[in-house]
């Protein structure tokens, strides 16, 4: 059946070819990303270490001025008021630096000299009047930010120092420097055409600027730098700059002039390589997923018709056709298809087999001298061979399709009915096709009438979820006629041996009492010779009294029947130990009794074996006391009881030879006894289905085991 999930090998192989380059390609993005990251945070040192230098650069430029300034303030052409002098002065010190103008201010703000003037002429205050102050007061030099100039009216920095008259500023000498010096300064650092660089003074005012210089400069820097540096004086971040670009700004100001310079790394150029990067890598995967697509779909395709080439073998495998094999573009489709070839020919080998088989199986249905008999789970017919045919009087065309009761007499319906019913279960309960067979002797029904005894042995199989039953079915009636002329033959014979036993018993006291009476009577007229007669005589009298005795006890086993019950053996045994009590003084004997169970069994039957077994170990132990135990262990389905002695043990060549009637292996001198009570213990035990048997050990006395059942007897396999 087809699914819908189902997918292609084609689709399959194109996916699993994506999927395996995914992971190369996500590495390579992660180490660009990484990469850039470096590239970045390089960058970045860079960038705040070429701000550090501009700003070390702009105060060498103002301190340059100030010590160019502080030379001329010491001019004796100040101190002997000779102005036109000091003016001339002053050019001079304006070739060699890039100071643009230098002017003398009094006390009142008034310019003395300006060199941007020719001397003599009128010229203006200051316009840096507060900062005149400042410096006159505190005689120090002082820095101004981006400022109007009074005489050259356009933006300018005035650098101030004190000229003394004695101990006291009176004057105060200005140099100017233009914006211009800046952005040169600016240009002549080389930075890359894209950087934007900006010089600030103290109040944050643009004073140069390597792009756009005639729209910003004078105005303040961009918010967000303005805002940084009143947190910290140095550092990077990104901001948007006063034309509104998107940078990465690197700023610094000096701790000792207050003044400043920032880079601005606009982040597209920054992140242009990471792009770059990222196309080309795009561009490499997009060509990578398509040379692999197309090799997946090229080879998937190889792939797919040699799968499909086996469909047309796969179809003949199954119509039971000799797989023909073409050679595939696929070394395992070629495997495949080699092994669906051998296939075939192995089922073609098997289903040959199976004919035979199946040929060889119906011959021996058809041959065999018992009945087998198949029916279903409603009890029809399935199968009759000609063995049943000839037992029931029915030819299989007319047996097949009829009920299996029919040759069944209806008064054990019911009974067979349950059995069936029985082995159902049984086979319900296994679960693994067929269950064990049950087997027991019935009445069965030829067609004519006629009813015989037969023995009845089936099993049942689950074959694709139909319960099958077959029977074997033996006519067992010669076999019931010759078990019932035995059993009255062998009665007749337990009767014979029950009468002769009991009427030999009249005679021997006859016997036993007249010989006793010679002996009182006479014994003083008789020889020596004769009174060893008369004790011979006694002597053997006593032992067909004991023979006699034993003989009733072997064919009352039989005759009387068994009496089964729950017995406690270790009661019984208590009995058999108050029995023997007068033997065991005797001979100061020593019995225990170990823990016995409860068995099901016939008491007199199991008191008479214990009696014989204890009997023996005290009877047939020399020059030691006698020690027996009683024990048993229970293993399996069945308890296993021990009877131990130390007395002269027995032989192993002797260990069957002894369970024998009449089988003695000592004279009467030696031990007195007529050699049946150990045949009576194995007839007792093998009525109560179970085993006797002396265990081979070494070292002195005998161990007797035998063992009886667990439970009753199962009765429930009779058919």
């Amino acid at each position: 059946m087809k699914s819908n999930n189902v997918s292609s090998i084609r689709s399959r192989l194109v996916l699993l070819t994506v999927v395996c380059m995914v992971p190369a390609f996500l590495m390579v993005a992660l180490v660009l990303g990484y990469n850039y990251g470096q590239q970045r945070d390089e960058l970045i040192r860079e960038s705040i270490f070429s701000v550090r230098t501009l700003t070390r650069l702009i105060d060498r430029d103002l301190a340059l001025v100030q010590v160019s300034l502080n030379v001329l303030a010491a001019s004796p052409s100040l101190k002997a008021r000779d102005h036109a002098a000091f003016q001339q002065q002053a050019h001079e010190v304006l070739k060699r630096g890039f100071i643009n103008n230098i002017a003398l201010i009094d006390a009142t703000g008034q310019q003395l000299v300006n060199t941007a003037i020719p001397f003599g002429e009128a010229l203006p205050k200051t316009g840096v009047m507060s900062q005149v102050q400042r410096v006159l007061q505190s005689g120090q030099p002082e820095i101004s930010g981006l400022v109007t100039g009074a005489v050259l009216k356009r933006p300018l920095i005035s650098v101030l120092v004190p000229v003394f008259s004695g101990e006291r500023a009176t004057h105060a000498l200005s140099g100017v420097i233009l914006p211009g010096h800046f952005g040169k300064l600016l240009e002549s650092y080389g930075l890359p055409a894209d950087r934007i660089s900006v010089v600030f003074d103290p109040s944050d005012t643009v004073v140069a600027r390597s792009h756009a210089p005639e729209l910003f400069v004078g105005k303040q820097v961009a918010p967000g730098l303005s805002e940084r540096l009143k947190q910290v004086s140095e550092g990077a971040f990104e901001l948007v700059t006063l034309e509104g670009i998107q940078v990465l700004s690197a700023f610094s100001r000096s701790p000792v002039t207050g003044w400043g310079a920032a880079i601005g790394i606009p982040l597209d150029s920054l992140t242009q390589d990471l792009r770059q990067a990222m196309v080309m890598l795009l561009a490499v995967v997009v060509l990578l997923i398509g040379f692999g697509v197309g090799g997946s779909w090229w080879m998937s395709g190889r792939i797919a018709r040699s799968v499909r080439a086996l469909q047309a073998p796969a179809r003949q495998l199954g119509r039971g056709e000799i797989v023909e094999v073409f050679p595939l573009d696929i070394l395992e489709a070629n495997e495949v298809a080699e092994e669906l070839s051998r296939a075939s020919l192995l089922q073609q080998s098997t289903r040959s087999a199976l004919a035979d088989n199946e040929e060889r199986l119906r011959s021996i249905v058809e041959s065999a001298m018992d009945a087998i008999v198949a029916v279903d789970a409603r009890h029809v017919i399935l199968m009759f061979n000609a063995a049943a045919e000839t037992m029931f009087g029915c030819p299989a065309s007319q047996a097949i399709g009829m009920p299996l009761m029919r040759f069944i007499p209806k008064r054990f319906h019911a009974r067979n009915a349950e059995v069936l019913q029985r082995q159902e279960r049984r086979q319900k309960r296994d679960q693994a096709g067929a269950a064990d067979g049950l087997s027991g002797v019935t009445v069965c029904l030829r067609m004519g009438g006629e009813e015989f005894p037969a023995e009845v042995s089936f099993s049942s199989v689950r074959k694709s979820g139909h319960l099958l039953h077959t029977l074997i079915i033996r006519d067992v009636t010669r076999r019931v006629k010759a078990y019932k002329a035995l059993e009255r033959s062998h009665l007749d014979l337990q009767q014979f041996a029950y009468v002769a036993s009991h009427d030999l018993k009249t005679p021997l006291r006859s016997i036993g009492g007249f010989v006793q009476l010679l002996e009182r009577n006479h014994a003083d007229q008789l020889d020596d010779k004769a009174l060893s007669l008369i004790h011979r005589t006694t002597a053997a009298v006593r032992r067909m009294e004991q023979l006699t005795e034993d003989l009733l006890s072997y064919s009352r086993l039989e005759s009387e029947g068994r009496q089964f019950e729950q017995v406690d053996m270790a009661i019984v045994a208590q009995g058999v130990v108050q029995m023997l009590a007068p033997a065991i003084e005797r001979a100061a004997a020593v019995v225990t009794v170990h823990a016995l169970p409860v068995v099901h069994g016939d008491r007199t039957q199991l008191a008479q074996l214990l009696l014989h077994l204890v009997g023996n170990g005290i009877k047939y132990c020399r020059d030691r006391a006698p020690q027996i135990e009683l024990s048993a262990v229970h293993h399996g389905q069945e308890w296993v009881f021990s009877v131990k002695d130390n007395g002269i043990g027995i032989a192993a060549r002797h260990h069957e030879k002894v369970f024998e009637v009449f089988k003695r292996l000592h004279t009467q001198t030696e031990y007195p006894g007529a050699g049946i009570g150990l045949a009576i213990c194995r007839r007792v035990v093998e009525g109560h289905e179970g085993r006797i048997w002396i265990h081979a050990h070494e070292g002195p006395g005998t161990v007797f085991s035998f063992t009886l059942p667990d439970k009753p007897p199962d009765t429930s396999h009779e058919a």
